[in-house]
């Protein structure tokens, strides 16, 4: 009882944040699965599946506001990404991975606190840009599973609206985190788990959380999500650096 509810706790409030912000709810999620004692790649997988069918509802809900061709290349790049990182992780030690990644997100959130204005002229992200973002947040959601930071950054010094950034994100993780579990069942990194009560009890919480994430969301001017994505994506580097320490 004490794991369903810690876990539908986290659950819940972890794709509140996903849900408000279109990101973060898997990389917040994880830490509680491995507090209570789910192996690693088994939190992995089930983190994935659950980012899945929670985004599934914002994916209805937003539907109009998706940019189809910004997404479309964000998930064809990711494709790219995804192999690298298989390769990466065999040859790279997670340590080293960690302290890169920690870095690297470190410093976008850096960048987007110096540079959070968007100037109304703004002429968006071009499509190489958004490719390389595709891949690099492929790379590091196997590596790391820091793969929202990418394309949170880049929304965010992209001019777009909030609903759009967040449709676009629920899009990009609902197919791209697809990938990144059939990558990982090709390359037997991942655990097909069973559906207990326990499982089902942190779906159902996830998909209340992100509800009310994304109601909440609609309150948000452009002005407090963008300092909520920095705060969350400074939050995501000084993670990835702390757990790299110990």
């Amino acid at each position: 009882m004490v794991t369903l509810v810690v876990g539908a706790a986290g659950a819940f409030l972890a794709y509140a944040v996903g849900g408000l912000v279109g990101f973060a709810s898997s990389l917040l999620f994880l830490p509680v699965l491995l507090l209570l004692g789910v192996p690693l790649p088994e939190a992995v997988a089930l983190n994935l599946v659950l980012a899945i069918v929670t985004r599934l509802p914002s994916v209805v809900a937003l539907r109009a506001d998706v940019d189809v061709r910004r997404t479309a290349v964000l998930v064809a790049g990711s494709v790219p990404g995804i192999a690298l990182g298989v390769v990466t992780t065999r040859v790279v030690p997670q340590h080293a991975l960690e302290v890169a990644a920690g870095v690297l997100v470190l410093a976008s959130g850096l960048y987007l606190l110096a540079a959070r204005e968007v100037p109304a002229d703004h002429p968006g992200v071009s499509v190489p840009a958004t490719a390389l973002t595709g891949a690099c947040s492929g790379l590091m959601g196997i590596t790391t599973s820091l793969n929202g930071i990418p394309p949170a950054v880049l929304l965010a010094r992209s001019g777009a609206t909030v609903r759009t950034r967040l449709a676009d994100l629920s899009v990009f993780f609902a197919v791209g985190n697809c990938l990144t579990l059939a990558a990982l069942a090709v390359t037997g990194s991942a655990f097909v788990l069973p559906v207990t009560a326990t499982t089902a009890g942190w779906l159902l919480a996830g998909l209340v959380g992100n509800a009310v994430g994304l109601a909440l969301a609609g309150r948000l001017d452009a002005r407090r999500f963008d300092l909520l994505t920095i705060g969350l994506v400074l939050l995501s580097g000084v993670g990835a650096l702390v757990g790299a320490a110990f």
